[in-house]
């Protein structure tokens, strides 16, 4: 059997196994490495059953084995911690009786830069010491015929070269005993205290062989210096952070802290706006689809309702929908309903007009006078014209001047700058086939869209990707649903249904008179292109709200 002494100093214990010389140090250490002050340390012993606890600074525990005696003067005379340290650190000085003590720092060349002499008391005597420059030192301390020196590596600058006493702790030691064998099974815990909470190490079990420095890691994330955070805030009423709550536009400085403790401050900008009252808006939509989901609430009646809103900034704004279910844009004039889509800041119809107050023989055709015609269909009569399946599938074909007239209150034949607006919204906006964003204001520059504007079936099928006629379940992104709905050519006869699909504008060929500029969608082409069509022909009419 053998004694054991253990020694709590400044961040670790020493233990110290007299026969063998063995010494057993704790040094506290957070998550990241750096040094955390132990409060105490448990000590248990499987091997021979006990417990024991040293308790931060003045615990000394004495094993007593055999009948042996330890004292304190068994102990290292000097240690130091931290070390390295940054300019200024803490050492400790052991004496086993009351006497003179002189103390020196000095570099490999033996040159002084501090000295310290005065008089100590038995037991642990706490000092100070700060350097100016970085470098490798010797601390040398001699008292009562006895010297120890310790290497110290500064790595940062202190205020001053100097040694000064920070006082001696107690003398008073607790003096516990309990037997210890080399090979014992031993379990150390660390306790300490981090911004006011007490935490507890992860143990550490070993058996015990020999002299050893044990880090004992606590769960523990040091704070950087507090960090700044500026924020804009807008709120209708009142506004909460941090558990304050503020009702007030103004400038205000915050305190908080994260989940490990650490303090950040928030510079709060704040508006109150609207003092809490609600903003009131009407909304009429008619739509196709019935049902119709607004705002997460599904509708399948028209009629008269009351939503509330509440915005990103906490304010509520009421709105008084008007709903008119499975009328969409709806055409006093022959009592047909249309679809429409908005693409940037147009309102587009996403259907082929119907409007059809006549019908003209294949023959009948003219420039100056309205025309109008249905696909497939050879005659005057209306009714029957509306019950080809090509007039609800594809609508009507009109000559130019048919087209004038075509549109609903309140819509309109669109122009050929229109239609280019159209295309520069689309080609910047993502509905390139390609996904690439263009930038300009030019529809030619990176104009493949026809996938986009094309509808998802019906199209003659083209071996040729990114064409409408290429997979077609991918076309019609923009919900535009263009249909192959062909052409009434000057003679007398339809063309192109599956092919080729055609929209009238309203400007005139420049230096012909008899022809006008058009949009084309064709089955085997990426793009949308601009051509010109005799005002004889016949061809399909998109609409765009005032």
């Amino acid at each position: 059997m053998r004694k054991v002494l253990l020694s709590f100093l400044s961040l670790f214990f020493v233990l110290v196994v007299y026969a063998q010389n063995i010494t057993v140090s704790f040094t506290g250490i957070t998550q990241n490495g750096e040094y955390q002050r132990l409060d105490s340390v448990v000590i248990h012993n499987y091997s021979q059953r006990w417990d024991r606890t040293a308790i931060y600074p003045d615990t000394v525990m004495v094993a007593i084995l055999n009948g042996i005696n330890g004292s304190v003067a068994d102990a290292e005379m000097l240690s130091c911690a931290p070390n390295p340290f940054d300019g200024e650190t803490d050492f400790v000085v052991n004496l086993p009786q009351d006497g003179a003590v002189s103390i020196k720092v000095f570099d490999v060349s033996g040159r002084m830069f501090a000295e310290y002499n005065g008089n100590a008391m038995a037991g642990s005597n706490m000092f100070g010491i700060s350097l100016l420059l970085p470098n490798v030192y010797f601390l040398s301390v001699t008292s009562n015929g006895t010297t120890s020196t310790i290497k110290l590596m500064n790595i940062g600058s202190g205020n001053a070269d100097r040694i000064w006493s920070k006082g001696t702790m107690a003398s008073e030691k607790i003096v516990v005993s309990g037997d210890f064998n080399l090979n014992d099974v031993m379990r150390y815990t660390g306790y300490t205290t981090y911004n006011g909470v007490p935490r507890t190490s992860t143990p550490v079990t070993k058996v015990q062989t020999g002299s050893e420095d044990i880090s004992l890691e606590f769960d523990i994330f040091p704070c950087p210096p507090p960090s700044l955070t500026e924020i804009d805030v807008e709120r209708c009423a009142a506004y909460t952070l941090g558990g304050e709550t503020y009702t007030e536009s103004g400038d205000y400085v915050l305190t908080l802290q994260d989940v490990h403790g650490c303090d950040s401050i928030v510079l709060l900008h704040l508006t109150i706006t609207n003092n809490g009252i609600p903003v009131y808006s009407e909304v009429e939509i008619n739509t196709c689809a019935d049902p119709f989901v607004y705002n997460g609430v599904t509708y399948t009646e028209s009629g008269g309702y009351q939503q509330v809103f509440t915005s990103a900034n906490g304010c509520d704004s009421i709105v008084l929908l008007w709903l008119h279910l499975g009328t969409g844009v709806y055409d006093e004039r022959d009592g047909n309903s249309y679809c429409s889509i908005t693409l940037g800041e147009q309102e587009w119809l996403s259907e082929n007009m119907r409007y059809l107050p006549s019908v003209n023989y294949l023959t009948d055709a003219s420039v100056a006078d309205a025309r109008y015609y249905v696909y497939d269909y050879d005659g005057t009569d209306v009714n029957e014209a509306r019950n080809n399946p090509n007039y609800s599938e594809f609508g009507v074909l009109y000559n130019w001047r048919a087209a004038q007239t075509a549109c609903p209150a309140g819509w309109h034949l669109p122009s050929d700058d229109e239609w280019s607006q159209l295309e520069v919204y689309l080609q910047n906006n993502g509905f390139n086939y390609d996904d690439y964003i263009d930038t300009d204001n030019d529809r030619e520059t990176h104009n493949v869209i026809a996938k986009s504007l094309a509808s998802t079936s019906g199209w003659v099928d083209s071996g040729i990707v990114n064409t409408p006629g290429w997979l077609q379940p991918k076309n019609n992104t923009s919900s535009f649903n263009g249909k192959p709905a062909g052409m009434k050519i000057a003679t007398s006869h339809f063309q192109s249904k599956g092919n080729h699909t055609w929209w009238w504008t309203s400007d005139t060929e420049y230096g012909d008179s008899n022809s006008a500029w058009d949009r084309r969608l064709r089955y085997d082409l990426e793009e949308l292109s601009k051509t010109h069509n005799h005002k004889s022909v016949g061809v399909s009419v998109r609409c765009l709200r005032n």
